[in-house]
């Protein structure tokens, strides 16, 4: 599969880009995301075969627009809407945090080379 560069120049350092090489393997999502309560209240509605509950609150955060930050519940070593095939159920309505990944706030995410798989390394500068 041909990688694909994700996010822009503007988003990303000029000298790390950061590139995508869809492992299908969905390992991004072995330790769950984080959920808007608004992002919650969707994926609720949805007529899913999958025991809940479905997230944790997690408390108050500004950086969501309710205000209020959840995470998946994890089964499995995985996020609960991550299926056996490892491929997402609620993957038409993810949340932000899904959508984004590797970035988290418009940069890099800081924990972008422990959850992928295929995360370009930094090399390690010449005498620089």
């Amino acid at each position: 599969m041909k990688p694909k560069k994700i996010g822009s120049k503007k988003n990303v350092a000029r000298h790390e880009s950061v590139v995508c090489r869809g492992c299908g393997l969905g390992r991004c999502c072995r330790e769950g995301v984080e959920v808007d309560l608004f992002e919650a209240a969707e994926i609720l509605k949805r007529p899913l075969d999958i025991p809940r509950p479905w997230f944790i609150y997690q408390g108050r955060d500004k950086r969501f627009p309710s205000g209020f930050v959840f995470s998946t519940v994890l089964r499995h070593r995985r996020c609960v809407f991550q299926n056996e095939q490892m491929r997402c159920v609620v993957y038409d309505i993810r949340p932000r945090y899904c959508r984004e990944f590797p970035l988290e706030d418009g940069r890099k995410a800081p924990y972008y080379h422990h959850l992928c798989h295929h995360a370009p390394r930094r090399k390690k500068g010449r005498g620089r």
